[in-house]
């Protein structure tokens, strides 16, 4: 056995304990008893398992243990050897089925009978239901817990997000274990988590149902005394493709990374990751020689992964000067969304990226980080800042050359595949280096308003933002449908807090003391408090605003935590002083994208991207219309 030392962290099930593992353990095995009787979110009992788990281990997860073992593997990847799998499904439970389950688990429930009455008929094979001892040794596990379990785990497990589109980042190896007449976690869940982990091995055992490992424990236990015994030293590398034939079901592996090892192709499950930017110099993100590492079906043979990818051929293009390459790596109806307008084809694209290197010949552009998620089956999206440095040394859309240097930050998100960028948001800090070359911000928005205008264009028209509705207060509840875990659902809320209810007291509880505030004119401050100002004099500029956040991504980082994405706009009005001037009363549309990287339950970086430029010329344009 690969790894023999690692111990099994054993995940029960809804109203199971640890003991519902023993029948199909192999003799010998070091395990750690989990225990998920006590939590409300899958977020916090998966903090709570890692609190308690070994420094690397093996996730063993029946049923709810192993959605939560997937919450794990989704906040603490380097740390898990492998997982099994059993009886799991990836999918989230369908809102319009919520208040049911809820119904179903009630305070007060009497957990034992609901087990032993009413979910009997669904836990076993038709064979077993008529087995009272193994009947009575599961409504024994649902009596021996806390009376309010029932409840509890019912709001963890509705609490889970739908784990398919994270599959392809678990690239450990992992045990699918399922019993072939399961109506709780049927086959097609099953076959979900298959097609998306990276690194899957899948054993189905037949005449068993959702409690297959204590309805045919020998079989469970050969399938995972063999998983275990193939395991590599480490756990890191793909395990050979193997067929099992257990009670009359040939099952094979659905190893993907073994099966593209084996064809000659990379996959995402070998040794080496995928690339961070923040701590490696520029010729390490644009290798020569590394092995791909990550499945880019329709990709040049040259990116050996999407950072890679995203790094490469933005410098081949602004740095090397092969504008043409917009060609392979855009399609001819990408849309780029920018602060200061929407470009519709790649000919604007091509064109706009030469005039912008005549007029800024020294400029280059250094990547500080990518944070990114998706596969090359249903697309990639990247979130790429760079901070570009550079001289006005040429004749241009900035007049007469300065001769001063200028740095500005951008952050470019990209939605790719194959090889094409198909949709593209670009929020650059333009405020920044017009002031520091020295020109007049004021003058220069209104040249830019002036022929918007003469050309047709019309001020953004704002409506009705929906934060408050009528005479009520904001919502209470931040809108997290598009979070793709529990972290990103728990950013999502403190946005909403914070810019929306307008709790800004709340910035002093999740930033750290230490903390690092990085926004638009190259501002640098540190300190929660100074945080919370520079917070509050964004929303002052236009105080009646909704916040609306329209993205987000997460990776784990290598410098510990998690770097989150988040795109964002902001409507509103004109109605507070800074430094747009005095208040006008027009319409104020933001876009904006900011990343955040936390640490412990706490923010210790946050680089803030949005254009007061834009800003400045949406005013100047309504003023001219006005006029």
């Amino acid at each position: 056995m690969g790894d023999q030392g690692l111990p099994l962290l054993l995940l029960p099930g809804t109203l199971c304990d640890a003991s519902v593992f023993a029948p199909m353990l192999p003799p010998g095995t070091p395990v750690v008893p989990g225990d998920l009787t006590g939590y409300d979110g899958v977020g916090a009992a998966a903090e709570a398992m890692l609190d308690a788990a070994p420094p690397r281990f093996i996730a063993v997860g029946f049923s709810l243990g192993g959605i939560v073992a997937l919450e794990m593997a989704s906040r603490a990847p380097e740390r898990i050897a492998g997982m099994v799998l059993i009886a799991t499904t990836p999918r989230a439970v369908p809102v319009e089925d919520h208040a049911a389950r809820r119904a179903q688990s009630a305070a007060g429930i009497d957990a034992a009978k609901l087990v032993g009455e009413t979910l009997w008929s669904r836990y076993v094979h038709a064979d077993r239901l008529a087995d009272t001892a193994l009947r009575d040794a599961v409504v024994a596990m649902a009596r021996g817990c806390p009376a309010d379990t029932a409840q509890r785990q019912t709001d963890l497990a509705l609490s889970r997000v739908d784990q398919r589109p994270l599959l392809p980042g678990y690239t450990m190896p992992v045990l699918v274990l399922s019993g072939a007449d399961d109506v709780v976690a049927p086959a097609e869940t099953q076959q979900d988590l298959v097609a998306g982990l990276p690194n899957a091995q899948a054993v189905t055992i037949a005449k068993a149902g959702h409690f297959v490992l204590i309805e045919k424990p020998e079989e469970c236990r050969q399938a995972l005394a063999s998983w275990l015994s193939d395991l590599p030293q480490g756990a890191s590398s793909p395990i050979k493709q193997t067929t099992h034939i257990i009670g009359g079901i040939v099952t094979e592996s659905s190893n993907k990374a073994a099966k593209a090892v084996e064809a000659g192709k990379p996959s995402q499950g070998a040794d080496s990751a995928v690339l961070q930017v923040e701590r490696r110099d520029f010729t390490q993100l644009v290798p020569e020689d590394r092995p791909r590492v990550q499945s880019m079906r329709g990709f040049d043979p040259c990116y050996t992964d999407i950072v890679d990818y995203i790094i490469r051929c933005t410098h081949r293009i602004w740095d090397e000067r092969d504008v043409g390459l917009i060609y392979t790596h855009y399609t001819h109806n990408c849309v780029a969304y920018t602060t200061m307008g929407t470009m519709y084809d790649r000919e604007t694209h091509i064109r706009d990226t030469i005039q912008r290197l005549v007029e800024f010949p020294d400029r280059r552009g250094m990547a500080q980080q990518v944070i990114w998620r998706g596969n090359d089956v249903d697309g990639f999206y990247t979130s790429h800042m760079t901070h570009g440095l550079g001289r006005h040394s040429q004749f241009g859309s900035w007049g007469k050359p300065t001769g001063r240097t200028f740095c500005t930050r951008t952050v470019a998100e990209c939605m790719i595949l194959e090889n094409k960028i198909y949709k593209e948001w670009i929020v650059r800090d333009n405020m920044g280096p017009l002031i520091q070359i020295g020109l007049d911000p004021h003058v220069f928005a209104e040249g830019i308003a002036r022929k918007k205008v003469e050309n047709g264009e019309s001020v953004f028209d704002l409506a009705e933002n929906r934060r408050l509705l009528g005479q009520y207060p904001p919502e209470t509840e931040a809108d997290v449908s598009i979070a793709h875990n529990e972290g990103e659902a728990e950013l999502l809320r403190w946005l909403h807090h914070i810019y929306n209810k307008r709790m800004f007291g709340l910035i002093r509880d999740i930033y750290a003391p230490t903390c690092q505030w990085h926004g638009p004119l190259m501002r640098e401050i540190s300190g929660p408090a100074a945080v919370l100002q520079q917070t509050m004099r964004l929303v002052a500029l236009l105080p009646d605003c909704a916040f609306v956040p329209q993205h987000i991504c997460s990776v784990e980082s290598e410098e510990g935590g998690v770097k989150y994405a988040v795109r964002w706009t902001m409507d509103g009005h004109h109605l507070g002083y800074g430094s747009l001037g005095a208040p006008t009363g027009h319409p104020l549309h933001v876009m904006g994208i900011t990343h955040f990287h936390v640490r412990d339950g706490k923010v210790v970086d946050e680089w803030a991207v949005y254009d007061e430029l834009a800003m400045l010329v949406q005013l100047k344009m309504a003023a001219l219309q006005a006029a």
